[in-house]
């Protein structure tokens, strides 16, 4: 009895462990809407606070996104509006930080965050599980070329998606939207699925495997 209990409390220890370390993959720049941009989603890990006690589940977590237009080839000058979906769900969340890379200057007020995707005209406020990012300020945004992070603390109402899942819909997602000086969307909405690359190869030939067998059905 002494060895099982020691053994369910390792196993539940190395669930612990895998569930709340940092996980992160990267698309781009070749991808249907980058645009010559690289994007990284990172799930850091469990947050110091509970957004959401009333679930009685400490089920925030750390959410980052980097977008580094270094080769954006579209005819935006900035970006003004990004959503991340880590979750079929969020109770809640807070944006924690908006930084660009090699200085300390903080940004974050200048941002304010919504529940829900992202769209041509900017946030939508709906989209179940997106959490939006919005630029507040009287001008301006995320200029490019520039790499840029936004730092999110979501609080999720159903499973953490995994980057290695070979279910589509069980992906972590982003949202991004490039605009003119004007403020009108510039080029196509980033809309894009982070999977690994092992499992975006994965994905791949089981599109070629079901094609296939489509071509196969109709002879």
């Amino acid at each position: 009895m002494l060895n099982l209990l020691r053994v369910c409390l390792l196993v539940g220890a190395v669930l612990f462990v895998g569930a709340t370390q940092a996980s992160a993959a990267s698309i781009g720049p070749t991808c249907t809407t980058c645009q010559g941009s690289i994007y990284t989603l990172e799930i850091v890990g469990l947050a110091d606070t509970d957004l959401y006690a009333d679930d009685h589940l400490f089920d925030t977590y750390v959410v980052k996104l980097t977008v580094d237009t270094a080769g954006y080839t579209g005819d935006g000058v900035r970006i003004d509006e990004v959503a991340v979906k880590v979750s079929s769900g969020a109770d809640s969340s807070t944006l924690t930080s908006v930084k660009s890379s090699g200085s300390d200057t903080e940004y974050k007020d200048y941002w304010s965050v919504l529940a829900g995707g992202l769209g041509a005209f900017g946030c939508t406020g709906s989209g179940s599980g997106y959490e939006c990012s919005d630029w507040i300020g009287s001008s301006g945004g995320a200029y490019t070329p520039s790499t840029f992070t936004w730092t999110f603390n979501i609080d999720i109402s159903g499973p953490l998606f995994s980057f290695a899942s070979t279910d589509p819909n069980l992906l972590p997602s982003i949202k991004v939207r490039y605009v003119a000086d004007d403020g009108k969307k510039a080029g196509s909405l980033v809309s894009e699925k982070v999977p690994e690359p092992t499992t975006l190869a994965l994905l791949g030939v089981g599109m070629a495997v079901a094609a296939v067998r489509r071509r196969r059905a109709q002879r």
